[in-house]
């Protein structure tokens, strides 16, 4: 069974033009529950944890060790930005992976809107409907927490201008396996849809040339870099960055 075709792509990106941000959200649930009935519901634990593994490229814990929450949770809460969460009433996510930063962001604040981008329907289905974090779970089924399912690139662009007070990119482990979430012109769409003061925190990976192309590329689309964070005992660094007062796009 083909559970996405082309038609409803398109569909959700006209929604998302209308604002329609409720049936984006039932559309994205539905499509993800229709996904873990057919490919997920049968998995055991261990060939979940390696689903995880595959599709977000690791969420904080050790390869060799068991599912660490504490780990994945204190590493969610750098990426987040907490100084910045804490003013906030609308968020933005680029990449919800398993809730870790849903759950984080929730944990400081009770945003108004909290909305949340994944490409991978699979991630969205285990997030959903097999999440082994209880609390991250639970964070995705807030009323203001809002899923939707579909490329950043085409979602993003589409989302109104100057409408988000932050934004938490945390689109893979690895900037430089994934660029067009990091390139200046998908950086100025960020810029366009955060309100004047906006923050932005960006995860930059371990690689050298992969932090230097995202803190090169921020600058470019006209943020200020106010400070880097590592992640607990890892070389991974994510920027924090604002959007000036003075902006007028």
């Amino acid at each position: 069974m083909q559970l996405v075709t082309p038609d409803v792509k398109q569909h959700i990106l006209d929604l998302i033009s209308k604002r329609d941000m409720y049936k984006v959200d039932i559309l994205s649930r539905k499509l993800a529950y229709s996904y873990y009935v057919e490919k997920l519901a049968f998995m055991d634990k261990q060939e979940l944890i390696e689903l995880i593994d595959k599709v977000t490229g690791g969420l904080g814990y050790k390869r060799d060790e068991p599912l660490n929450a504490v780990s994945m949770t204190l590493a969610g809460t750098v990426i987040v930005w907490p100084d910045a969460v804490r003013k906030s009433r609308r968020i933005l996510e680029i990449g919800t992976g398993l809730g870790r930063t849903c759950y984080v962001s929730y944990y400081y604040v009770k945003p108004e809107m909290f909305v949340t981008i994944d490409v991978s329907l699979e991630i969205l289905a285990l997030a959903l409907y097999r999440n082994p974090i209880d609390v991250y779970w639970k964070s995705l089924w807030e009323l203001t927490t809002f899923v939707m399912w579909g490329d950043a690139i085409d979602v993003v662009k589409r989302l109104p201008n100057s409408f988000f007070d932050h934004v938490i990119h945390d689109g893979g482990p690895n900037p430089l396996k994934n660029p067009s979430i990091y390139t200046r012109w998908f950086l100025c769409e960020i810029y366009r849809v955060l309100k004047p003061c906006g923050t932005l925190s960006v995860f930059a990976g371990r690689a050298r040339r992969g932090k230097e192309m995202v803190y090169r590329n921020l600058l470019n689309a006209g943020f200020k870099i106010v400070e880097s964070a590592s992640l607990p005992e890892s070389p991974a660094l994510v920027f924090y960055a604002l959007k000036p007062c003075g902006a007028t796009i």
